[in-house]
């Protein structure tokens, strides 16, 4: 999951731009002359343009400063509904969201997605910082917070995508692994080769009973391994909103489908055969 400058998309530094082209939007100097009063670490700034600049001067000496800018930022963005507050954390920390962005690479979450995820996790965990009880260090435990709830994401949605499962399992599921070596260690096989060969079988044992519209797009997606934004734009063309909308409302049906006929599977196999 690490990658180059590409993985960086051209959506995620537009967005980073114009959250900065809000925080420093006029009509909002009156909210942060009146945070001014609160907040002794904005005293000497006279506007959230001046607390951009000191927040970007990484030199060690201004390092206490900066800790101070950065609380107060939390500390207002907690308190108050003004968007300037999140403009300006999320603009403040543009280079570290970059960093972490760039970071990214896989399937498991569509590229376009990424970018929202890293933002959301960032404002959520500075929503959710607990001032009282961390001090110090605030730059350090947001970068460390954000990074993991968001590796956290990703490990649970490619733990979703890519169940494994064990030789018994597949062995009822597929009749050529009965005879495969038995597998000592209760460990769950990781191959990914047996994931997909597993759901390309429950898609076609399914065909007979499900909608057509649902087997098409299970078809498509699962056994010929087509990506479901690619399924989507041959549905729908030239309406980017329509096709948005289109995808959300497939990747929630396909996800259901899937674990349906996996449970469907699952009872099966755990039935015993006088149907007791």
């Amino acid at each position: 999951m690490v990658g180059g400058p590409s993985s960086v998309s051209d959506f995620f530094g537009h967005l980073l731009g114009l959250l900065r082209v809000e925080a420093l939007l006029p009509r909002h100097q009156s909210v942060f002359a009146a945070a001014r009063m609160r907040r002794p670490a904005f005293a000497r700034h006279t506007t959230l343009e001046s607390v951009l600049a000191a927040l970007a001067d990484a030199r060690e000496e201004t390092y206490p400063e900066r800790e101070a800018l950065t609380r107060a930022l939390v500390a207002e963005m907690q308190a108050s509904s003004s968007p300037a507050w999140t403009a300006a954390l999320v603009s403040a920390y543009a280079p570290m969201l970059r960093r972490l962005r760039r970071r990214l690479l896989g399937n498991a979450v569509p590229r376009e997605d990424l970018d929202q995820l890293v933002l959301a996790t960032f404002l959520s965990v500075g929503r959710a910082f607990p001032l009282s009880r961390w001090a110090d260090w605030t730059a350090v435990r947001l970068r460390q917070q954000t990074a993991r709830a968001v590796f956290r994401h990703l490990r649970k949605e490619r733990a979703e995508q890519h169940e494994t499962y064990t030789q018994a399992q597949l062995a009822e599921w597929l009749p050529d692994t009965r005879h495969a070596t038995p597998v000592e260690s209760p460990r769950r096989l990781s191959a990914r080769r047996s994931f997909v060969q597993r759901d390309t079988v429950l898609v076609h044992l399914a065909q007979a009973t499900l909608p057509r519209s649902d087997a098409e797009v299970l078809m498509a997606t699962v056994v010929r391994r087509e990506k479901l934004r690619t399924y989507v734009s041959r549905l729908v063309e030239g309406d980017a909103a329509e096709a948005e909308r289109t995808y959300q409302r497939l990747k929630r049906q396909r996800t259901r489908l899937m674990q349906r006929l996996r449970a469907q599977v699952v009872d099966a196999v755990a039935q015993p055969a006088g149907g007791y």
